[in-house]
């Protein structure tokens, strides 16, 4: 068995992924999704005001753009962050 499907869930014949955005947790049953998509997720969903972020462990964070195809897998963490900080502003 390869590492993609160890990292899938098998129900009912279809694959699942366990993902997070903000701490929220979301099954989904898509190998891929565009940013846009993922967006929609949350309720409501991630507005344009902010950011929206994978989280890559050991390297730094990598932002996703709306248009952007993101492969899928389980356990995968995502963050949003405002999308305009104000210079000499402290975040959070």
């Amino acid at each position: 068995m390869n590492s993609d499907a160890q990292d899938k869930e098998k129900d009912d014949g279809k694959i699942k992924s366990e993902i997070h955005i903000d701490r929220e947790h979301f099954t989904v049953e898509l190998e891929s999704m565009t940013g846009a998509q993922l967006r929609q997720l949350p309720t409501p969903p991630i507005g344009p005001d902010r950011d929206l972020f994978e989280v890559v462990p050991g390297a730094a964070d990598r932002k996703v753009g709306d248009s952007e195809i993101v492969r899928l897998r389980n356990g995968q963490r995502f963050f949003t962050a405002p999308g305009h900080i104000n210079p000499g502003s402290h975040v959070e």
